[in-house]
């Protein structure tokens, strides 16, 4: 089957795409050159049928082959504690940030079960791993701050890793906290010690948003002091 889906791929591959993606993922050099969209319909078909089998054959030989892996989990329709054990196993797979956060987008089960799933992310947050914690922190952007602003800032709070990806999806984390809920967050911020890079560039983020009005974002140009 995955010989089947490699051709597949190559018949859909785009060079300029190619060589824009790899503009944007330094390092990652495996990459065929195939459109998120039709990953995400191949995924969707094979979620369908034959989603064992290929999660079983993935060699994981081009990026696309692993990114369809993680859109597979996120379609497919198994029970919840099931589907956890699948999550588990694909996050130590995760080497750069489209991965991780193209996974994370389509984990819409975490909707239906965000108490159950606080458990779950308890094995990240404290991780040394830059992907797990990108992981972690992609996660509450995407699910929590809308549910529990509280807990995403708490979480914001103890961040403290100096690794790239991960810090700026805390920072990206932080920006939209702002964007939710404008007067919560700079009175967290004000009141809390942040990772230095957070809190500048989630400023920074927060700032670029048009959801924010021209006194917030001045605010906002006050307290950010530190130049990265």
């Amino acid at each position: 089957m995955i010989e089947k889906i490699k051709k597949e791929l190559f018949k859909l591959s785009d060079e300029k795409y190619k060589n824009f993606s790899c503009s944007l993922l330094p390092n990652i050099n495996n990459l065929i050159g195939v459109q998120i969209p039709k990953l995400r319909k191949i995924a969707k078909n094979i979620s369908k049928e034959n989603w064992k089998t290929y999660l079983k054959e993935n060699d994981d030989e081009f990026f696309e082959l692993t990114l369809i892996e993680g859109l597979i989990i996120g379609y497919i329709k198994i029970d919840y504690c099931e589907k956890l054990k699948y999550i588990k196993k694909f996050i130590k797979k995760i080497n750069n940030w489209s991965i991780c956060d193209c996974f994370c987008s389509n984990l819409k089960v975490i909707k239906d079960n965000l108490d159950d799933f606080k458990v779950f992310l308890k094995d990240y947050v404290n991780s040394d791993r830059e992907f797990n914690l990108r992981f972690y922190y992609v996660i509450l952007t995407l699910y929590y701050i809308d549910y529990d602003i509280d807990y995403v800032l708490d979480k914001i709070k103890i961040f403290n890793n100096d690794k790239y990806y991960a810090k700026m999806a805390a920072a990206w984390c932080l920006s939209i906290c702002f964007v939710k809920d404008y007067n919560k967050t700079i009175n967290f911020i004000k009141n809390n010690k942040i990772h230095n890079f957070v809190y500048n560039k989630g400023i920074t983020k927060a700032r670029e948003s048009l959801r924010l009005n021209k006194e917030q974002k001045d605010e906002l140009k006050i307290l950010r002091n530190v130049t990265i």
